[in-house]
């Protein structure tokens, strides 16, 4: 099979992966808004939180979002208002980054052969400013950078006026 209808496969899983963790467990609508393969090179995000795999193929399933975002996430996971971005928001970001992996895995082991996750990595953008909106202090310009030679995957999804995107970057394991 051609590693771009691998992907197209495994986007597929991404979809329903991510859809039933934000029915069943995030408790917030979420609204599917297509993928698409980028050959950009510099993603920017405020918070990325990945895991790797290995098997058949390799390669990384990513969340990447905004940290306005990671606090609705956590939030909603603890059930508590999470006002502060504090290693419990971090930690629910990677987690909901390996629940999808994780589920994404159930469902390919079948069609590629038996996977291998890696724990969850989480990015934080450290160049934040502060900047008074409405009377409060909020972080602007807080961006980070990753580089890769290889296109993205990437799956987009909304929830409350928030987008955020599920990545997958996928090579074919070389046989020896």
């Amino acid at each position: 099979m051609e590693l771009k209808e691998v992907s197209e496969d495994i986007s597929k899983d991404i979809v329903s992966a991510t859809t039933t963790l934000f029915e069943t467990m995030i408790m917030l609508d979420l609204k599917f808004n297509g993928s698409a393969l980028t050959t950009e090179t510099h993603i920017k995000s405020d918070v990325a939180a990945m895991v790797s795999f290995m098997g058949k193929y390799h390669g990384i399933i990513g969340l990447f979002c905004s940290e306005k975002f990671s606090l609705k996430i956590a939030s909603s996971m603890m059930m508590e208002e999470m006002p502060d971005f504090t290693t419990e928001v971090i930690d629910a970001v990677g987690e909901l980054a390996n629940m999808i992996a994780g589920n994404v895995k159930t469902k390919i082991t079948a069609d590629y052969g038996e996977m291998e996750l890696s724990i969850p990595m989480i990015l934080v953008a450290n160049d934040k400013t502060e900047e008074e909106e409405n009377g409060k202090l909020v972080l602007a310009n807080s961006k980070l950078s990753c580089f890769t030679n290889e296109p993205w995957l990437f799956t987009n999804f909304t929830t409350e006026n928030e987008n955020f995107d599920i990545g997958l970057l996928l090579k074919e394991s070389v046989q020896v």
